[in-house]
């Protein structure tokens, strides 16, 4: 089985870093606490780059210049809240600008040159991701909880399944019927759940649903996957408000 590989989460978590060359930009900044506020940012940036540029060389002090106003304006529209913290990362030439919010303080670094994930790499050997799997009978979701965001993955739609109420002499066949459709979908969802565990993104896993699916559906999973359940989220697939209903239930278990 893969095992857990922070960088696998840092590229699910932004998937562009892959194609970053050796002249990035990488910054780690703190956020503000209160909420987004244009002249704290100003300042900081502003700060971080008088720090660094008696640091490097004439060619890159423009590129640092360059990519920080591509970062600083991508600040102002993700407006970062509710995190200690966040790094940036900025290499135009190949379609890098990402933005991570991080769980725990950090040292406010700028880097020009190969990718500086070290940082976030730490913080996300601390904080593990899970992979949330929400199913219930004919569907079912996947998201990855990676440091302070909830992804949204994989949908798999099943064969509708239908339970009969009626009684007669075709209702026991038409309720086997609907019992096989409803496994035959729990199936493909657990199927999905081992391609995603598979890329090594994830630490555990989290199960959520009506109790009824999400018990069957753990019975369902290889021994080597159960074993990686960290436990049961009361949500559900038709709920608005699903990822921050995820983000809420999967931060209170992490504190149990």
């Amino acid at each position: 089985m893969t095992q857990y590989s922070p960088l696998q989460a840092l590229f699910v978590l932004a998937p562009r870093l892959r194609r970053a060359s050796g002249r990035a930009v990488s910054i780690y900044l703190p956020a503000r606490a209160e909420g987004y506020d244009a002249r704290f940012y100003d300042i900081e940036f502003r700060d971080l780059l008088h720090r660094y540029q008696d640091r490097l060389t004439a060619k890159d002090v423009e590129l640092m210049e360059y990519e920080m106003r591509r970062l600083r304006h991508h600040v102002a529209v993700v407006r970062p809240a509710g995190c200690p913290a966040f790094a940036g990362f900025a290499d135009e030439p190949h379609g890098v600008l990402e933005l991570i919010k991080l769980r725990d303080e950090t040292d406010e670094r700028l880097e020009v040159g190969e990718l500086l994930l070290a940082p976030a790499l730490r913080q996300l050997e601390h904080y593990p991701p899970s992979l949330i799997a929400v199913v219930d009978k004919e569907h079912a979701k996947t998201f990855g909880a990676i440091l302070d965001d909830i992804i949204p993955l994989q949908q798999v739609d099943g064969l509708e399944v239908r339970h009969t109420r009626a009684g007669g002499t075709s209702a026991p066949s038409n309720q086997r019927k609907a019992d096989n459709r409803a496994k035959a979908n729990l199936e493909n969802a657990v199927k999905t759940v081992e391609r995603e565990i598979a890329s090594g993104a994830y630490a555990q896993l989290y199960l959520a649903g009506p109790a009824e699916a999400r018990t069957t559906f753990e019975k369902m999973l290889p021994e080597r996957l159960k074993k990686m359940v960290a436990g049961q989220l009361s949500a559900s697939l038709d709920s608005s408000q699903l990822k921050h209903e995820l983000r809420e239930r999967v931060a209170a278990a992490a504190k149990r």
